[in-house]
């Protein structure tokens, strides 16, 4: 969206059409962002996959369900807001049954007076009809069309050929869309979400620079308040490019082999590189800046935690790269108290942690890199800040550690975990508070176990030759790790981690993928739940529940997860938070439904039917990580280390009592440390919060600099599906002028506001954005 609107703005344009075109899915977040940027109409170029070649499968809706004369047709797509787009479908990218639209007036001559006899035989109520030359999935606009609309013209009367916008087509197509269904909910994707994974390292790291860059630019607001620092406007706007960029289908050329193929990924890949790299300086140097105005009484070393959300925290700390020699304690410096903390030593090239080859290849000439400071940091305030000192003391301290570490388990006072010594996968979880287990022991796969499973046959199999041993056992964490092989796996090592104070349990996985093509892998969590599961999980600016909150007849075997997915049986829940992984599955382990025009080897079970609620009965989650089965666009063949990592917890009740917005984001987004050095004068308090929202299922999405450069833009979400009317409070600045905005930054009307606050109705499932000045 703020490419486009960069774009009328520089010059004087209207934007009032989004489009899309050659991707099989639709995020239902979409109508709320198109809505809330004013725009006011949607063409669907969905591409017709599943009808290449074939006749016996089905496609990725049903179109009978949605459509009431078949194609071409409009409807009215509901946000989860209520707001609307309106929508326009007509088939295979928008040339009608064609995969290439008209280029030569013979080609018109031949083909639009049937094209226009079948709609009408059809009973199709529209009397305008979009009849695109190209200009969709990358072919620039050709002043060949004017040629043919002309000589059209000048020979017939009727029908009148029309050069237009998409927006001049709707607002011609609205005045007789009166009576068009309204449909609510997803369009979970079929293709582009599973071809992401043909490249799954480089997709981890793009899915972690979204929430990454997020932190970043709200930091960089800050600091740009607080102290010297110069917004970086440019180097964000590059970095959001970039993520976006990867993020853009496709991934590879139409034949992915070879010398082309490779300069094709390794631009494409480049972009989530450096969406990565240009994030992380940004982020350091603001926290930087910000931690370098906080006034440090005391002399010595310091550790500002940060918390880029805005609720306050208790969560795990860890300062990698940790450098003492001497004997300490940790203080909290606004209480005195001293803090439980565990020094983690890096034992191995292969452990589950980010870069453990690297810090372990430069610890055995820099000793720093193999060690890491872990504490828990308790409340620290939303958005903002916590100081920790470590003061010498003159004989260590004997660490106790209250999390029992055996050979096959863990116990801590929150839960007790059993690993199966023959395959090092979990095979029981009792939770002590809730009194149940978690794990479904009558599964065809335990918890936490790599799965394999062969493309051409079908046939699973899991990780091999287990060897369980003792992981870390300390006054904050204790742990198990776990290493095995796979099949294109020769090595695998996981890592399961209880906590003594906090209620949840972590899984780092990491494999080492070979080149063996024609694999899909996938993590099971086979959740236990005494009744009818009850599924949820958060998409794009959305809660959706898998089958009831999508279009009629889409896919049900798979979705994209951005933070957190939780399944209840109405008396209690788990929830789970994939941090490098997207794509999920509900109910069991279905087949993927990746189309003729991508997969490679079609797998014995395509073209069954999407998963049907009644399937669905069982509390099992599968992580879908790596796909390696296709033909064109993406990658046939990966390899490479990577890192897939999982936090599980529980809760009574349902999701929403479960408080699953929290947990998720606060997994995806750790507290981040930055080490200060000497006593310091400064203008900030040594524990400070930069804002807060004051009610809990409001959540602050954004904080950045004005595009324009015109104050400041805050932008806050709904997350519980509740009306509310928020009161945003900044109480280190004066607000003296604030205004509501849409999603792209344009004035609506003046806000309410006092010298530090913010307040505003905000709908269920809303977004509202503000500007203020200062």
């Amino acid at each position: 969206m703020y490419p486009s609107f960069r774009l009328k703005r520089k010059y004087d344009a209207q934007i009032l059409t989004g489009s899309i075109t050659d991707v099989p899915g639709l995020s239902w977040g979409l109508p709320t962002v198109l809505a809330g940027a004013d725009v006011k109409y949607f063409f669907a170029g969905l591409p017709t996959y599943f009808e290449w070649g074939r006749s016996d499968i089905h496609t990725f809706w049903d179109e009978s369900a949605i459509l009431r004369h078949g194609r071409p047709d409009a409807f009215r797509w509901q946000s989860p807001d209520g707001e609307t787009v309106l929508v326009y479908y007509q088939g295979s990218y928008g040339f009608f049954n064609a995969v290439t639209g008209p280029h030569t007036y013979k080609y018109v001559m031949d083909n639009l007076p049937g094209m226009l006899e079948a709609m009408e035989k059809k009973g199709t109520p529209f009397n305008v009809a979009r009849y695109i030359h190209n200009g969709v999935d990358n072919y620039p606009p050709d002043v060949k069309i004017s040629h043919i609309v002309k000589e059209w013209n000048n020979r017939w009367a009727f029908p009148k050929l029309i050069v237009a916008t998409n927006s001049m087509f709707f607002e011609e197509l609205e005045k007789q869309c009166e009576d068009v269904r309204t449909f609510r909910g997803e369009l979970p994707h079929t293709d582009y979400v599973v071809g992401a994974i043909s490249t799954a390292k480089e997709t981890t790291i793009n899915r972690l620079t979204h929430d990454r860059l997020h932190a970043a630019e709200k930091f960089a607001t800050v600091a740009s308040l607080a102290s010297d620092y110069v917004y970086p406007a440019e180097k964000i706007r590059q970095a959001y490019d970039n993520v976006l960029l990867y993020d853009e289908h496709t991934w590879g050329k139409d034949y992915p082999a070879g010398k082309l193929q490779d300069w094709a990924w390794n631009e494409k890949s480049h972009y989530a590189y450096k969406a990565a790299g240009l994030t992380e300086p940004i982020l350091s140097r603001s926290l930087d800046k910000i931690a370098n105005k906080i006034e440090l009484k005391e002399k010595g070393r310091h550790i500002v935690i940060f918390n880029p959300l805005s609720f306050k925290r208790t969560d795990v700390v860890r300062l990698n790269r940790f450098d003492t020699k001497e004997p300490f304690e940790v203080i909290n410096v606004e209480t005195g108290q001293k803090v439980p903390y565990q020094i983690v030593e890096l034992k191995s090239p292969q452990a589950p942690v980010p870069y453990a080859a690297y810090h372990y290849a430069r610890g055995q000439f820099e000793n720093k890199e193999l060690f890491e400071l872990v504490f828990i940091a308790r409340d620290v305030p939303s958005f903002g800040y916590k100081t920790y000192r470590l003061s010498p003391i003159k004989k260590a301290i004997t660490p106790v550690s209250r999390v029992v570490v055996k050979e096959n388990g863990l116990e801590n006072r929150f839960f007790k975990v059993k690993i199966d010594p023959q395959t090092g996968a979990v095979e029981s979880i009792f939770d002590k508070e809730l009194s149940r287990e978690l794990v479904d022991k009558k599964a065809p796969h335990k918890l936490n176990q790599f799965v394999a499973k062969w493309v051409q046959t079908g046939k699973q199999e899991v990780a091999k030759k287990a060897k369980i041993q003792k992981g870390q056992n300390g006054p904050v964490y204790g742990s198990i790790v776990v290493s095995g092989q796979g099949a294109g796996c020769p090595q695998i090592t996981q890592e399961i981690i209880l906590y003594e104070k906090i209620k949840r349990i972590d899984f780092a996985n990491r494999i080492l993928k070979d080149s063996t093509p024609l694999l899909e892998f996938y993590f099971a969590f086979p959740f236990k739940t005494t009744g009818k599961p009850d599924f949820r999980f958060e998409g794009t600016n959305s809660v959706i529940k898998p089958i009831r909150d999508q279009f009629p007849g889409s896919n049900s075997n798979y979705y994209a997860v951005q933070h957190w997915a939780d399944v209840s049986d109405g008396k209690a829940g788990i929830t789970l938070s994939c941090v490098d992984s997207h794509l999920l599955e509900f109910g069991g382990l279905w087949p993927c439904y990746v189309s003729q025009a991508h997969h490679g080897v079609t797998p014995p079970d395509f073209g069954r039917e999407f998963v049907k609620e009644s399937q669905i009965t069982k509390g099992h989650m599968y992580s879908f990580i790596l796909n390696s089965n296709f033909r064109t666009n993406f990658q046939p063949v990966q390899q490479g280390d990577m890192l897939f990592r999982y936090s599980i917890t529980t809760h009574k009740n349902g999701w929403k009592e479960g408080n699953c917005h929290d947990f998720g984001w606060a997994i995806c987004n750790p507290l981040i440390p930055v080490e200060m050095h000497g006593k310091k004068q400064g203008t900030l308090e040594r524990t400070m919060s930069f804002c807060q929202v004051d009610k809990p299922n409001v959540f602050l999405l954004t904080l950045k600099r004005a595009e324009d450069g015109d104050g400041i833009i805050v932008r806050l979400i709904e997350t519980e599906g509740k009306d509310a009317t928020a009161t945003l409070s900044i109480p280190h600045l004066t607000i003296k002028q604030a205004y509501r905005t849409n999603l792209v930054e344009e004035n609506k009307d003046k806000a309410a506001f006092t010298e530090h606050t913010i307040t505003a109705p905000i709908k269920a499932f809303g977004i509202t954005t503000f500007r203020f000045r200062t």
